[in-house]
């Protein structure tokens, strides 16, 4: 079976922005702890597919509705630009989830652990 046949999804990839502020006085410049994505994805409609772990999604009562938080692994063709912090929408749901570390599977494909985050924090 080849990857390509696994790839049953899409989604779309925001590259993660952080300003750098100059503080003067000959003081090295700080990095914003504040993440920021554009409007239009940097990669757009991406083959991937959303794995489910058993247990790893929670439904959490809230005002006005419930919510969904959790984790699940990303699988992308080997080559996607995806980085740490990135944010990752699904085009089925249009949920938002933002990316962990990418691991390289023997130059095969990419697994990457996503967590579901709420649209008012991004």
């Amino acid at each position: 079976m080849a990857i390509e046949d696994l790839l049953d999804h899409t989604c779309d990839i925001y590259h993660a922005v952080t300003t750098t502020t100059s503080r003067g006085y000959g003081l090295p410049d700080s990095v914003s702890d504040n993440i920021s994505y554009d409007d239009e994805p940097d990669i757009e409609a991406q083959a991937c597919h959303f794995s489910v772990k058993k247990g790893s999604i929670n439904i959490i009562q809230g005002e006005p509705q419930k919510d969904m938080t959790g984790e699940l692994k990303l699988t992308l063709p080997i080559g996607t630009d995806i980085r740490l912090n990135d944010k990752v929408v699904d085009c089925d749901s249009g949920y938002e989830y933002e990316a962990e570390v990418p691991r390289n599977i023997r130059d095969h494909h990419i697994t990457v652990w996503i967590r579901r985050v709420h649209p008012e924090a991004l």
